[in-house]
C-alpha cells in the first residue's frame, strides 16, 4: 500500500507521495496511481556513506538497511528534478522544488516510464 499525504495548500498540487520505490511491484503501483496525473518525479539523493551515517545516528532504523537498499532505491536514472540532501539543507531542497514547479516546466519523466516485470518468487 502506498502512503499518501494530502497537501492541497500553497501550490495547488493535490498529493505529495514520499516513498521508497525499492522494487518493481511498488513502482508499478505508483505508476498505476499517478500515471494520468501531472507527476513531478523527484530524486532525493545523498551518498551511501551519508545514508549509513544518518541511519546510525537516528537510532530508529535497522542498521544495514540503507546500504542493502542503496542500489535498488537509486535504480532509476531519469527524473524531472534531483535534490541532494548533502549539498542542500531541507529548506533549500524545498525552495528548489518550488522553483521548478513555479517555472511551469513540463513534468514528463514519469509519463515516459513503463511498467516493470515483476518476478514471482
Amino acid at each position: 500500500m502506498i502512503k499518501l499525504s494530502h497537501k492541497s495548500f500553497l501550490i495547488g498540487l493535490n498529493v505529495i507521495a514520499d516513498t521508497v520505490i525499492d522494487n518493481d511491484k511498488r513502482f508499478n503501483e505508483c505508476l498505476d496511481v499517478f500515471f494520468d496525473q501531472p507527476t513531478l518525479f523527484i530524486s532525493v539523493i545523498c551518498s551511501e556513506e551519508e545514508l549509513i551515517r544518518r541511519e546510525q545516528i537516528r537510532g530508529d532504523r535497522q542498521i544495514g538497511l540503507a546500504s542493502s537498499q542503496f542500489d535498488k532505491v537509486y535504480g532509476f536514472h531519469e527524473y524531472d528534478l534531483e535534490v541532494n540532501t548533502e549539498e542542500l539543507n531541507p529548506k533549500e531542497c524545498a525552495e528548489k522544488i518550488l522553483s521548478f514547479i513555479k517555472s511551469n516546466k513540463d513534468y514528463s519523466v514519469f509519463k515516459k516510464l513503463s511498467k516493470r516485470n515483476v518476478s514471482v518468487s
